[in-house]
């Protein structure tokens, strides 16, 4: 039986390529068929700092107070994904060092992502093809943040991120 594209995933391994430096992701669905990709460095960036900032524009809290206590809301929210409550059904993200022999990444060229009121909606392409598709709530974008961080920070990648709440060692929050 043919794999039918793109998959609505369940779970995500991530995995760093050395040789390609890349990062790869294995993707999948609930009847466990999956999809194995590659993340190029640039596009993990803006993929990065384009749900840090989505993230931020769609918090109704955030966008209600003043300017200078946006970073911290989002931080605690961001905190409060990591470490606050358990882990819930269909995680976001599963930590993974090495990922299992796989066929050679298909290359994600591009991503698109809208946001709804409950789930922000990912699609992987690469070239015309739509590969993986991701539904996720705020707490599943906020742990999918850290994984991202977390590898490309292995990787030695020095991501530039957009939103102070995002930048490496931030657990001071101001409360006025």
């Amino acid at each position: 039986m043919a794999l039918a594209l793109p998959i609505v995933a369940s779970s995500l391994r991530f995995a760093y390529s050395e040789p390609d430096d890349r990062l790869t992701l294995l993707a999948a669905d609930a009847q466990d068929q999956a999809v194995h990709v590659a993340l190029t460095r640039r596009l993990t960036e803006r993929l990065i700092n384009g749900l840090a900032h989505l993230l931020e524009q769609s918090s109704a809290v955030a966008v209600q107070a003043p300017a200078e206590m946006r970073d911290d809301i989002i931080l605690m929210e961001h905190q409060t994904a990591l470490y606050g409550g358990g882990a819930t059904t269909g995680e976001a993200a599963e930590p993974a060092d090495v990922l299992p022999a796989l066929p050679v990444p298909q290359l994600v060229t591009a991503l698109a992502i809208s946001i709804t009121p409950a789930t922000f909606e990912i699609q992987m392409q690469s070239g015309e093809t739509a590969l993986i598709h991701l539904s996720l709530d705020r707490l599943q974008v906020h742990r999918l943040l850290e994984v991202l961080s977390q590898r490309t920070q292995t990787a030695g990648w020095n991501i530039a991120v957009g939103t102070a709440w995002m930048e490496p060692g931030q657990t001071a929050i101001v409360l006025n």
